[in-house]
Parts: structure tokens; sequence; C-alpha cells
């Protein structure tokens, strides 16, 4: 009887979580360094931080880091799902442009959210939209609408090198 309701509640058998977890690793590794190097570029010069304690901005960094990778898992699934005809193994322009076009809806609405939440604000050097009343940050829209997609090809281009 454990058997047949846990495989209700999980349905997936061990070999197919290892070739789940065998295609997210690597876009995790690269949105991971990616959005590292995009979080820590950017925030040097477009964001307020410098008067946050030293722990507060740390913690904020890591957090936003890691919100990216999520972000970036779910987009790509979203996109899968939306876009049924959608493979991303065929590293055809047109699913990329699929993944974009999602992902620069996504980072309008993530950013207004965290503006209208005042997770954060930035420096007068942030080039800003006015979206419903709110100036969102033009850097982080591009992130959002592009690292998604340059983790999905990174991952897939790397892939096919290693697997001809």
């Amino acid at each position: 009887m454990e058997d047949c309701c846990s495989s209700l509640v999980f349905p997936l058998n061990k070999t197919v979580l290892k070739d789940h977890i065998k295609e997210i690793r690597p876009i995790v590794i690269w949105a991971f360094l990616l959005n590292t190097i995009w979080e820590f570029g950017q925030c040097l010069f477009l964001y307020d931080m410098w008067d946050w304690p030293f722990w507060k901005a740390t913690f904020w960094m890591w957090a936003a880091i890691i919100g990216d990778v999520c972000i970036v898992l779910g987009l790509w699934k979203i996109t899968e799902l939306l876009f049924s005809s959608v493979n991303f193994q065929k590293l055809k322009l047109k699913n990329y442009l699929y993944l974009i076009f999602i992902s620069f809806v996504a980072s309008i609405v993530l950013e207004w959210a965290a503006k209208f939440l005042e997770l954060w604000t930035y420096s007068e050097l942030m080039p800003v939209l006015i979206i419903f009343d709110y100036e969102v940050g033009l850097s982080p829209i591009i992130q959002i609408t592009l690292l998604p997609a340059l983790s999905v090809y990174l991952s897939v281009k790397r892939n096919h090198l290693l697997n001809p």
C-alpha cells in the first residue's frame, strides 16, 4: 500500500530523477556563474547598498543570486510548458526567442514588484523605465531577459561539445 501511495505523490523513479538532475545541473551552474558576475558588477554602481552593514549586504547579494538561479530554472520550465514545440536541445533560435520573450515579461513584472515592495533602491547611475509610476531598473530587466536563455544555451552547447 505504501508503494502505491508514494508513486502517486512522487511518480519519479530513481532513473528519471537522476536524468532530471543531470539535465538541470549544468543550467544551475551556468545560471549561478552568470548571475554572480552580473549581480556583483551591477551592485557596485547601480544600487544604493554602500551604507548597508556588511552582513546585510552579503545576505542580500547571495539571496539575490540564488533567487536569480531559481528564476532561470522557472522561466526555462515555463517556456517548455507554454510552448510544447520548444526543444532547447536542438539549439534553434526560435526556441531561445520564446524563452527571451517570456523572460522579458517576467523581468518587468518581477522588478516592478521588487520596487513596489521597496526591496531595494537604485543609485542615480541606474537607467530606469517608468512602469505604473515606479522606476524600474533597466539593468535587472536586461539581466532577467537574457541570462536565462544564455544559461540554457551554454549548458546545451557544452553538452553537445562533450557528447557529439
